[in-house]
């Protein structure tokens, strides 16, 4: 079937046909139920978003290595099954605006001390060619391994760069982290069960909000 005089969509339809009959004839020889394409199907397209991946982590690099400084702020915490995890982020200038986007994040099954997270982050830095003069700030917690004096992560990245500035993040006052408590354990209990989130939009409505679905709050950013 031809809809143009150029045939491009017939010779569209035939590569897809051509991959097709490929997969079918791959299956049949496997003399298995054709549900066996999806162990075919999957690994192909998980190999397609690992490409993706890796391109537009290639395309972040580029750009803080053409950008005139960068700053890293990163955290480590713990996930549901005990194992550490460390997410950096990168501030870079792009242009005339300062750009940030996720640089990478990495499990820590060794540990999380402050050698651990330096190694990460050093071995990041080195193997994809980034100039650790270019390194002027990090931004973190208030945890002993991030800014212990003697052996934190601060101080260790310091040692790469003397001029880096180090910013840490501060606690919430008492009062304010009480009433961010109080709402936290509302929004949850509201997002607990689906009678309870209809319940929600229903008094939204009649008090002719403009919004009418919540959130879950995340206490690490």
């Amino acid at each position: 079937m031809r809809l143009d005089k150029s045939g491009s969509y017939h010779k569209g339809v035939s590569q897809y046909l051509k991959a097709a009959f490929e997969i079918a004839f791959m299956i049949a020889k496997q003399n298995k139920p054709h549900t066996i394409g999806e162990e075919l199907i999957k690994p192909c397209v998980k190999h397609r978003i690992d490409e993706i991946a890796a391109d537009i982590k290639s395309q972040i690099i580029n750009k803080v290595k053409l950008s005139p400084f960068f700053a890293f702020s990163c955290d480590e915490s713990t996930d549901i099954v005990n194992c550490a995890q460390l997410i950096v982020y990168v501030r870079y200038i792009g242009g005339d605006i300062i750009q940030e986007e996720i640089l990478y994040s990495q499990s820590l099954t060794a540990g999380s001390t402050s050698e651990d997270i330096f190694n990460s982050i050093s071995n990041f830095v080195e193997k994809n060619d980034l100039d650790w003069k270019k390194l002027i700030g990090l931004c973190t917690d208030g945890a002993p391994a991030m800014i212990g004096v003697r052996t934190g992560l601060a101080k260790k990245l310091n040692e790469k760069n003397p001029a880096m500035v180090t910013l840490t993040s501060k606690t919430l006052p008492q009062k304010l982290r009480q009433t961010l408590d109080s709402a936290i354990r509302i929004v949850n209990y509201i997002k607990s069960s689906a009678l309870n989130s209809r319940l929600f939009t229903l008094l939204c409505e009649d008090l002719d909000s403009d919004h009418k679905v919540l959130l879950f709050h995340t206490d690490v950013l």
